[in-house]
């Protein structure tokens, strides 16, 4: 077990741990005690219950952040006739 520490005590302060949070009462509580001076991330996990062996039961998804992926794409093309 990981050592309690004063930073997670104080973040645990106040919490309901019996209560289900949404998930946008979950990120403004989340927004709410944040105490570093940098952008922190947040990791979901979910258990979705289904069996990946079978192909019906496969999940995939794709989300597209709103800012794209942060990276700026250089292409560069060397063609003749109609392919250019």
């Amino acid at each position: 077990m990981a050592k309690v520490t004063k930073r997670l005590k104080k973040a645990w302060d106040g919490l309901d741990r019996e209560k289900y949070y949404t998930v946008a009462e979950a990120a403004a509580e989340l927004k709410g005690r944040s105490a570093v001076k940098f952008d922190e991330t947040i990791e979901v996990s979910m258990n979705l219950g289904v069996d990946p062996r079978h192909a019906d039961q496969m999940d995939r998804g794709v989300i597209s952040l709103p800012n794209g992926s942060g990276k700026t794409f250089r292409v560069a093309v060397f063609a003749r006739g109609l392919k250019a």
